[in-house]
């Protein structure tokens, strides 16, 4: 409706609860819109108010609200861990499960709850003094400590696989190139 905001007539509830039903189609809202449109035309041009379209989001709410929602986040959350180096990924869903669990992020909950997801090495990280009390200062040290990690896995990868090793150990006949072999003296009687 924002696209329509400065036209006449366009900011009617009614108007907006008859083109959001234009919107919902198909057999398992059939009965439910076919029942919102039969209400709706009850409603005399005195009783279009916002109200209207308040109850209208209620009674959507009420229908098709996933009502295991908070427990299936809250389900989630206690399985949730960071697979290395994916910190955003991590993050993303950890703040959206806590939102969708009513949960509230930045708890001291919270906080432990996230950092108990981290692998080890990094929670090792993030909780040496000074122990972090916030989540932004949590979420810094976590991203600092996997940045460090990222850094000395690229400057030590193991085995070197990209850089062809070229040392060969010295063989037993080895003699540096132009110096002169010793002669072989008779052995010595002194």
């Amino acid at each position: 409706m924002l696209l329509n905001d400065d036209v006449a007539g366009f900011n009617s509830p009614k108007k907006k609860v008859a083109l959001t039903l234009t919107f919902m189609q198909g057999p398992k809202v059939a009965e439910w819109t076919k029942g919102i449109r039969a209400w709706l035309l009850q409603f005399t041009p005195a009783q279009n108010t916002e109200d209207l379209w308040n109850e209208f989001l209620v009674e959507f709410a009420l229908r098709f609200q996933d009502t295991q929602a908070h427990q299936k986040a809250r389900t989630k959350l206690q399985t949730l861990h960071m697979k290395m180096p994916e910190i955003d990924i991590y993050v993303v869903e950890f703040e959206k499960l806590v939102r969708k669990a009513n949960y509230t992020l930045g708890s001291p909950e919270m906080n432990q709850h996230f950092i108990a997801g981290l692998p080890m090495f990094i929670a090792e990280d993030v909780l040496k003094d000074p122990e972090p009390t916030t989540y932004p200062e949590i979420l810094r040290k976590a991203l600092a400590s996997i940045h460090a990690k990222q850094t000395i896995w690229a400057l030590y990868k193991r085995g070197n696989q990209s850089q062809p090793n070229n040392y060969r150990p010295p063989q037993n006949n080895w003699r540096p190139q132009n110096f002169p072999q010793r002669p072989n003296l008779p052995p010595s009687n002194y």
